[in-house]
């Protein structure tokens, strides 16, 4: 590859490119264990991590400093983050079923796709910490804040939810992980902070694996449906509001007490 792709400005077709690097190396490493039929445990998530870092030591000798720059987050902020966050997940796990209705999953179709030890801090780490740790440092960390150096806030938000939904290469997640991105991206831009990013990303996971655990889980035509009370969406409406509205209220009297 030739040094002008890793200098400003990224555009949409560079980053893309980045992507096939990055998701590559996941691919390839997935790949090699489904086919010989063993696990590698935490290896394809370590090659994945390893691959980014490579990618942004690449792009600047500078850069994993930038991304990495500490930046303190007001307690208030992130107490409503996880509430909001809380209510998010209950959503997008109804608009999961909803989804798996509407576009019926091929039998098999995420067996194997992913590393899941019977061991519940195993569990954590496989879908929770590697995924929010890593996806995050290359979607918000490398390309958007590169994008927002190019682009408006709103159009580098956009461009960058629209590659992480892109990326998970299956319409049933596509959708809901563009929604995802579009909160992540916004916290991102208003922070710049990626550890609270990364933090938020992997509670996101973790509930994920742990909210619909009570509940019904169907094996249909469909691919897996959960069978949700009515009061539990209900309660995911209320607290994704609520966590919503103290999120904007809370980080406009932080700015405004910031520019006096």
């Amino acid at each position: 590859m030739e040094r002008s792709l890793f200098s400003d400005p990224l555009t949409f077709k560079k980053a893309i490119l980045f992507c096939f690097f990055t998701e590559g190396v996941l691919f390839a490493a997935q790949f090699i264990a489904y086919r010989l039929k063993f696990s590698f445990g935490f290896v394809p998530d370590i090659l994945y991590l390893a691959s980014v870092l490579l990618l942004a030591r690449i792009i600047g000798k500078n850069e994993l400093d930038e991304i990495f720059t500490w930046r303190s987050i007001p307690i208030s902020i992130f107490a409503s983050l996880l509430i909001m966050f809380f209510g998010f997940e209950i959503l997008m796990l109804e608009l999961h079923n909803l989804f798996f209705i509407l576009l019926p999953v091929t039998d098999g179709f995420f067996n194997n796709r992913f590393f899941k030890p019977d061991n519940v801090i195993l569990l954590m780490i496989a879908v929770g910490i590697f995924p929010g740790f890593t996806e995050e440092i290359f979607f918000r960390g490398i390309i958007e804040r590169r994008f927002l150096r190019t682009f408006s806030p709103v159009k580098a938000i956009l461009l960058s939810s629209l590659i992480f939904g892109i990326m998970h290469l299956n319409p049933w997640q596509a959708v809901i992980e563009f929604l995802n991105g579009l909160f992540t991206g916004w916290l991102y831009w208003r922070y710049r902070s990626i550890w609270l990013c990364m933090f938020i990303h992997a509670y996101y996971n973790i509930l994920v694996t742990l909210l619909p655990l009570p509940y019904d889980n169907v094996i249909s035509n469909f691919g897996n449906i959960w069978h949700f009370p009515f009061w539990f969406i209900i309660l995911g409406v209320i607290l994704f509001v609520l966590g919503l509205l103290m999120v904007i209220v809370l980080s406009r009297t932080e700015k405004a007490a910031s520019a006096e």
